[in-house]
């Protein structure tokens, strides 16, 4: 009776293990690795293979940050300073102005 005990155990946990696997995959996709353990877990991985395949790839989320730009030089300051530290040891004194950049 306990050696039947063990194999139900051993095949639960290899079970637990292969859809946790599979779960990882799904990091990339719109339903995320959490929802696709458990949708798996619970309803098998055949399912979960359906709604990991009826899922759309994750898509980035642009977003902006404010920077400083010397209009002389062109670089791009993350600080705010009245004047571009590179041209003002050169001699001038050129102003910055906020722009939005992209992050990624």
């Amino acid at each position: 009776m306990e050696e039947k005990n063990l194999i139900l155990i051993a095949l639960i946990v290899l079970y637990i293990v292969i859809v946790f696997l599979f779960s990882r995959i799904g990091k990339n996709r719109e339903i995320g690795s959490r929802k696709l353990f458990w949708r798996s877990l619970f309803l098998t991985p055949v399912l979960g293979l359906a709604f990991y395949f009826s899922s759309g790839h994750r898509k980035m989320i642009p977003y902006t940050e404010r920077k400083y730009k010397c209009e002389r030089c062109g670089y791009v300051f993350s600080e705010e300073f009245e004047y571009c530290p590179f041209c003002e040891k050169e001699g001038f004194k050129q102003e910055l102005s906020p722009v939005k950049q992209f992050m990624t």
